[in-house]
């Protein structure tokens, strides 16, 4: 119990390396410490993880541990005992504490799945099965991420869809001056360079249009991973486009401001949080049409959907806006409204503290 009197509330995540899940929780920390909440984080990741340096700058508590051994299992127990809430954000942190399930069962346990992924390997839903009578509640960001999920039979956890909030910036991004630059339409990718991403599809598209669209198109990614050589490489190989390959950026300021519309090319995706953040900034978005993405990306309204993978769809997509730039600022303005009635960050706090406090 915490000793100041307030309800004290601790996050853990499986690492603070750059994603929308961790940039969440670090965004509901501060909200909530504005509604007057104890809160801290604890991290199995590493030290040098990008977001570290974003709680230090927030004067957030972290606690960082990643040893297997009886000394970092005592630490662990330690610090989670002090606290009412614990509220997990990963199915791996998940797995990082379960030693300590039996030993935190009069806490509040929470436990939150920002993802879609139906997590149906064998170790998976041996540890949902195991860990499902210690949580207290399961939240959700979407639909889709609570059917995939049935299979582990939670049935008597109680189960709520919340979906993740989004900081908005002061001033949206979406005045008359920023239609053109230059004569080039900006398209931005946001996120880890793996698989389920498919950034390569956004590449492999452009390297298909005509040269005078080429001309008028500029890509800009932002983000690190595993398949980040492939997609350079691809660009090296096709000279008609022109990329930009930023690396990892946690200054959501050095994003959004330089680039016209967000494309989102996900084989799966829970409630993207990079889609609220370019709505928040005024960025209309185009995205697959999968997972969460349907919820935030009404077409003609707030941006665009197409089918996953669908290269001429997309292609046909991004031909159309290079033909109406005063489209994209149209649909930006609505974005960002939206995004300002629907994820306000302060409304999603404000649930949580509910479940938090729920008998």
């Amino acid at each position: 119990m915490s000793t100041t009197g307030r309800q004290s509330v601790i996050h853990v995540v499986s690492s603070l390396k750059v994603g929308g899940a961790e940039r969440f929780v670090i965004d509901l920390c501060q909200e909530q410490v504005g509604q007057g909440l104890n809160v801290a984080i604890l991290s199995f990741g590493l030290a040098e993880d990008t977001l570290v340096s974003v709680c230090h700058e927030h004067q957030i508590p972290l606690t960082i541990t990643n040893g297997k051994g009886w000394r970092a299992q005592k630490q662990r127990l330690q610090l989670l005992t002090r606290f009412d809430v614990i509220h997990v954000h990963s199915p791996a942190a998940l797995k990082s504490l379960v030693f300590h399930l039996f030993l935190l069962k009069h806490k509040k346990l929470i436990y939150t799945r920002h993802g879609a992924a139906p997590l149906n390997k064998p170790h998976w839903i041996r540890l949902h099965r195991f860990a499902r009578s210690f949580i207290h509640a399961v939240t959700f960001v979407s639909a889709e991420a609570k059917h995939s999920f049935a299979h582990h039979g939670w049935h008597k956890v109680p189960q709520y869809i919340i979906d993740n909030g989004v900081r908005l910036p002061s001033q949206a991004l979406t005045d008359d001056k920023n239609t053109a630059h230059n004569g080039v339409l900006r398209l931005g990718s946001v996120g880890r360079m793996v698989k389920l991403k498919s950034q390569l599809s956004l590449l492999q598209t452009v390297s298909q249009m005509d040269s005078d669209s080429q001309n008028q198109l500029e890509l800009h990614f932002f983000g690190d991973g595993e398949l980040r050589s492939q997609l350079e490489t691809f660009h090296q190989q096709h000279s008609g486009i022109r990329a930009v390959f930023h690396g990892v950026e946690i200054d959501r300021q050095n994003i959004y401001p330089h680039i016209d519309m967000l494309v989102v090319t996900s084989s799966t995706e829970g409630l993207s949080m990079v889609i609220l953040e370019a709505m928040a900034y005024g960025k209309p978005v185009i995205a697959t049409n999968v997972g969460g993405n349907p919820m935030l990306v009404k077409s003609g309204e707030t941006g665009f959907l197409y089918e996953f993978n669908d290269i001429d769809e997309l292609k046909s997509v991004i031909s159309g806006v290079l033909q109406n730039a005063e489209i994209r600022v149209k649909l930006g303005r609505q974005a960002r409204s939206w995004v300002e009635q629907q994820y306000s960050l302060t409304k999603t706090a404000a649930l949580y503290r509910e479940l938090y406090n729920a008998k």
